[in-house]
């Protein structure tokens, strides 16, 4: 099944008519994805393009008997409790400064769990300790590549992956717009008037720019302009 919108939430606003809700779940770094593959509870695959933000509890798609809904799984965090304005003002500008997703509460602070952020947050005067908890309903920081929070699982941080998605999406829409041309097939098309080239740029062959940043086909990608290249 393909799932496009959400056409409600079963928490905030309960449903009774005799459907059975099926949960789908997802990891609370998961839930701002643009597309992603999920299978429910009850074994029915889904694909997932909602295009927001999913939160506990909406409602992705209906059958005849059946209603699928989100479940955000708990996870490790970090809650930071703080009494005063001026100590929540201080936290989130330090949270912000290591571009991490955070919840604000009015006396607490949750962030996903990582050790260097538990003693970051001790040595600047807070007490933070860790509980098993939600994490939906967060402010997302959109992190560059080798910032943000580690996702659990992986050897990546938010950034990395956020930077990984934009990625593959400006691979493909180049591979869209030229298909197999794409500058690397080598040949220059001479006394063939219907296949002339004018070019400004002074890229190598199958390379291209997209917000300052140049990329390969082979997805490497350069931020200094060409003198190095790396993959994620």
């Amino acid at each position: 099944m393909i799932a496009t919108t959400i056409t409600g939430n079963i928490i905030s606003h309960p449903i009774s008519d005799g459907k059975l809700n099926v949960p789908i779940a997802f990891e609370w770094f998961e839930t701002d994805k643009k597309r992603m593959s999920k299978v429910a509870e009850d074994g029915t695959e889904f694909g997932i393009m909602v295009g927001r933000t999913i939160k506990d509890g909406d409602v992705l798609a209906e059958t005849d008997d059946k209603r699928y809904f989100a479940r955000i799984k708990s996870a490790q965090l970090i809650e930071i409790p703080v009494s005063t304005m001026k100590e929540m003002g201080r936290l989130c500008f330090e949270l912000g400064n290591r571009h991490l997703s955070l919840k604000v509460e009015n006396d607490r602070v949750l962030v996903p769990y990582d050790h260097p952020t538990m003693e970051y947050t001790r040595k600047i005067g807070y007490n933070p300790h860790i509980i098993e908890g939600g994490f939906d309903g967060f402010l997302i920081v959109k992190a560059h590549a080798g910032s943000g929070t580690i996702v659990p699982g992986t050897n990546k941080t938010t950034g990395d992956l956020a930077e990984e998605e934009q990625e593959a999406e400006a691979d493909a829409a180049f591979r869209a717009e030229h298909g197999d041309h794409a500058h690397e097939d080598g040949h220059g098309h001479e006394g063939d008037a219907h296949h002339e080239h004018h070019h400004d740029h002074h890229h190598e062959p199958g390379e291209y720019e997209l917000n300052g940043v140049l990329h390969r086909t082979d997805g490497s990608h350069s931020h200094d302009g060409g003198k190095t290249w790396h993959t994620h």
